[in-house]
C-alpha cells in the first residue's frame, strides 16, 4: 500500500526569491512546506487571520493589527487551501516525534533542494511537530531550512532542555505574537513587520526584501507590511501610502 505523502511547493520562480545570493541556492532550487494559516498558529496574535477551509471567507482575530498575507492567499485560492489542509490533516494523525519526522522525510521532493522554507503559511502547531523538524534538518544537512515562527515557546523549551538546533535550520522569532517576552529574554534572532521604511530605520532594523536575511544567521531584521489588509484599518492606510510612495517590495504567493 502506497503511503500518502505530504505536499511541498516549488518556489524557485517566486518573484521574492529571484535575487537571493547565488551561494544560498546555487541550483536555484527553492521549496516550501505549508499548513493552514491561523489554524496551525497557536502563538499568533497581531497577525491572526483564518480562511475558512471550504468557503475561504476570512476571519480576523480580536487583536489583529494586520492581516496575515498567506490567509489572504488561501481566501483566493481553493488549491492552496486544499494543499495546506491535506498536510495538516495528515500530520495531526501522528503524535510521536519520530513518526512525524519520518513522514516529512519520506515526503521530501526527490530533487536537489537548496533551500526549504518551513511555513510560508502556518506555524509549528505542537512541540512534537517542532522537534520533528529539528530531526528532519539533522537528517538532511545538504538542505538549508528556515522558518519564521511565533511558536517561540517550543523553541525556548528546546533551549532549556538542551535540544540543539542544527546549523542548517535558521529560525526567526516573529514579533507580534503571544510569546514576545521570550525573544528578548533569550536573545533570539527576530523579525518585525513595519509599516514604513522610516519605522524600520527608527528601530535600527534592515528590511529583508528577498528572505536572504531570514535564511542566514545574523541580526534581527524587518519586513515591510504586505498582503491584503482590512478596509479602513491602519494597516490598509499604511499599505496605500507605501504604494503611493512607490516603495519597492516583492512578496508573492508561496
Amino acid at each position: 500500500m502506497l503511503m500518502t505523502k505530504l505536499k511541498f511547493s516549488d518556489n524557485s520562480k517566486q518573484a521574492k526569491l529571484r535575487n537571493i545570493p547565488y551561494e544560498l541556492a546555487p541550483n536555484r532550487s527553492i521549496w516550501s512546506f505549508n499548513l493552514p494559516s491561523g489554524y496551525s498558529c497557536p502563538g499568533a496574535n497581531e497577525c491572526l487571520s483564518k480562511a475558512d477551509k471550504i468557503t475561504g471567507k476570512i476571519t480576523d482575530g480580536s487583536k489583529t493589527l494586520y492581516r496575515c498575507f498567506s490567509a489572504s492567499d488561501e481566501a483566493k485560492s481553493p488549491q492552496a487551501r486544499s494543499q495546506r489542509w491535506h498536510n495538516f490533516d495528515l500530520l495531526r494523525k501522528l503524535k510521536n516525534v519520530n513518526d512525524i519526522a519520518m513522514l516529512i522525510n519520506q515526503s521530501l521532493p526527490s530533487v536537489n533542494i537548496d533551500v526549504l522554507r518551513i511555513h510560508v503559511s502556518g506555524d509549528f502547531y505542537s512541540l512534537s511537530y517542532f522537534v520533528a523538524w529539528i530531526q528532519v534538518a539533522k537528517n538532511n544537512r545538504n538542505i538549508r531550512f528556515y522558518a519564521y515562527t511565533k511558536s517561540i515557546n517550543f523553541w525556548v523549551h528546546c533551549i532549556d532542555q538542551g535540544i540543539s538546533i542544527p546549523s542548517n535550520l535558521i529560525l526567526n522569532a516573529s514579533r507580534g505574537g503571544r510569546y514576545d517576552d521570550l525573544i528578548d529574554q533569550y536573545n533570539l534572532k527576530s523579525v518585525e513587520v513595519v509599516f514604513s521604511p522610516e519605522e524600520a530605520e527608527q528601530k535600527g532594523l534592515q528590511i529583508d526584501h528577498n528572505d536572504s536575511l531570514a535564511m542566514t544567521p545574523g541580526s534581527s531584521f524587518a519586513l515591510l507590511l504586505h498582503g491584503t489588509q482590512p478596509i479602513g484599518s491602519l494597516a490598509s492606510k499604511a499599505l496605500k501610502k507605501l504604494k503611493a510612495d512607490n516603495i519597492k517590495f516583492s512578496y508573492s504567493r508561496g
